[in-house]
């Protein structure tokens, strides 16, 4: 019985070490906004979170329930889109209205 135990624990330690960690994948946007600025947003979907990058600044949100698009919030930021279009608002500012910049291949 202790030997069975024991080369159980040994798989299992085994096995532990052995994997390897797993890298999240992500997918970045860039944006065209409004008001001139440009912003990108990298989107973490098996993390439930993304990062919106504006002004050399990243901001993490955390993902919210939305009925059609998307929305990530971390409370006073929050950014909200469906298909291209992305509005971001800051505490109490204007929203602004962005456009997906499409991709050069």
């Amino acid at each position: 019985m202790k030997t069975v135990l024991i080369a159980l624990l040994t798989v299992l330690v085994a096995a532990a070490c052995s994997t390897a960690p797993s890298r999240s994948s992500f997918h970045d946007v860039a944006f065209s906004c409004a008001n001139g600025e440009s912003v990108s947003v990298r989107f973490f979907p098996d993390e439930e979170r993304a990062v919106l990058s504006r002004h050399g600044q990243d901001i993490e949100l955390a993902q919210q329930r939305s009925a059609s698009g998307f929305i990530y919030s971390n409370g006073p930021n929050t950014i909200r889109g469906k298909g291209d279009a992305l509005t971001i608002e800051i505490g109490r500012m204007v929203p602004i209205q962005c456009q997906a910049t499409p991709t050069r291949r």
